[in-house]
């Protein structure tokens, strides 16, 4: 046999081995699901989960994807949903990606509001054979209002925790602003995290840490978590979700004569609300925001206006990974925030779980293997976070995530205070 001969037969070997390789790597697929408002005024907020979860998953493969339970390796793929910011279209999604489809795990949704209820049609504790709720773990990137995963032993999150966050931003401007004395805010009343997080947790914060409502005492405020928050909403100037004048609402704000203005809401109604303001010539010492609304949205639709304004976020590309998920974000359509970029962290957390639970991939086993993920996700103490190290609470799902303070300064969002 020639040298020519050997030559050949020795290069088809190897590309039949690195064929078969691929193929072994094609032939087996695991699914996972997301969803989020990609339709709506939040819909910029799904199409950001999106694009981060599509890099994720790309990485994920493009490293070799996840090892399975015999030690080969499987793909990682991913179906975006639209559940709106909608609570029943976020129940029918979750319901058709549990019953209908081989996913072992989801992501999302959105929407706090939406979260609640559908959280509520899971299991409630796992291995309740008179409990017939849909048993399907989520680990959840947005949805944002506290104690949610605490409805399902099936529901965990990777969120900041906004109490913590708003109590530690308060202190911080008590500790560096002490002329700044009075307080008044307002939120979008039918969205239940702006709202929640405002009359329960940020006047709160604010209350235990010396600052007065500046139109009087509100009775039942007392500083503690939700401490008479119903008459905190009817005492602040508030809009709708949809709302485009807040002429009413920005006088009131004027009139206040409070140093510090909360403005507790999404990016499109915290533009309209910054830009009459600033028409009304309103002109607070400090703003104080939502945490969803230290986003590009905001630096995109109301940069100037926004100046000035502090928020605490869990994340803002100050690390070499956090840089590279927001430029990857860029790349696929959207930009990385606090909610999206906790989708990277879920599929990496994921690829973790299901390489340590041993998962197959084989269809006969989905059910078995949820259950399996389910188990890992709850034995978790700690994860690596874009910014840093995650510590989670096992008996209630929930993440305590680093985080900072921002600033909306010149077109961007600045690090002001960095406590990690």
């Amino acid at each position: 046999m020639s040298h020519s001969t050997l030559k050949n037969l020795s290069l088809a070997a190897t590309m039949a081995l690195a064929f078969a390789s691929t193929s072994a790597l094609a032939e087996t697929t695991i699914n996972i699901a997301g969803w989020g408002a990609k339709s709506g005024p939040l819909r910029s907020f799904g199409v950001n989960s999106e694009a981060v979860m599509k890099a994720a998953v790309a990485r994920v493969n493009e490293t070799g994807g996840i090892k399975l339970k015999d030690g080969s390796k499987a793909k990682l793929a991913f179906k975006y949903h639209d559940s709106a910011c909608n609570a029943e279209q976020a129940i029918a999604v979750a319901r058709k990606v549990a019953s209908e489809s081989n996913a072992l795990v989801g992501i999302g949704p959105t929407c706090s509001g939406a979260a609640a209820a559908m959280f509520g049609v899971f299991q409630k504790k796992v291995g309740d054979a008179g409990d017939t709720g849909l048993q399907f773990p989520i680990l959840t990137d947005t949805a944002v209002r506290n104690g949610l995963a605490k409805i399902s032993q099936w529901t965990f999150r990777n969120t900041p925790n906004e109490p913590d966050m708003y109590d530690k931003l308060w202190a911080w401007v008590a500790a560096n602003h002490p002329n700044l004395k009075t307080i008044y805010g307002g939120t979008e009343t039918d969205q239940g995290h702006s709202n929640g997080t405002y009359s329960k947790v940020i006047v709160q914060a604010a209350t235990r840490h010396g600052f007065k409502w500046s139109k009087g005492n509100i009775e039942g405020l007392s500083g503690k978590l939700a401490s008479g928050f119903k008459n905190v909403l009817a005492s602040s100037s508030n809009w709708l979700q949809a709302d485009t004048n807040f002429s009413v609402q920005a006088r009131a704000f004027r009139r206040s004569g409070a140093d510090i203005y909360i403005i507790s809401s999404h990016p499109f109604t915290t533009c309209g609300m910054l830009k009459e303001l600033k028409r009304q010539r309103a002109t607070p010492k400090l703003l104080i925001g939502l945490t969803s609304s230290s986003s590009q949205e905001v630096m995109k639709g109301c940069a100037a206006e926004a100046e000035g304004m502090i928020i605490p976020t869990s994340f803002a590309p100050i690390t070499d990974m956090a840089k590279e998920v927001a430029a990857l974000a860029n790349k696929n359509g959207g930009d990385a925030d606090l909610h999206s970029a906790a989708a990277w962290e879920n599929v990496m957390i994921i690829k973790q779980v299901m390489e340590s639970v041993g998962v197959t991939g084989q269809a006969s086993m989905v059910q078995k293997e949820r259950r399996m993920i389910r188990d890992g996700l709850e034995a978790l103490t700690t994860t690596n976070g874009l910014i840093g190290k995650v510590t989670r609470v096992q008996d209630e799902g929930e993440a305590l995530k680093p985080y900072v303070f921002v600033q909306a300064k010149a077109g961007n969002w600045v690090v002001i205070h960095d406590p990690r």
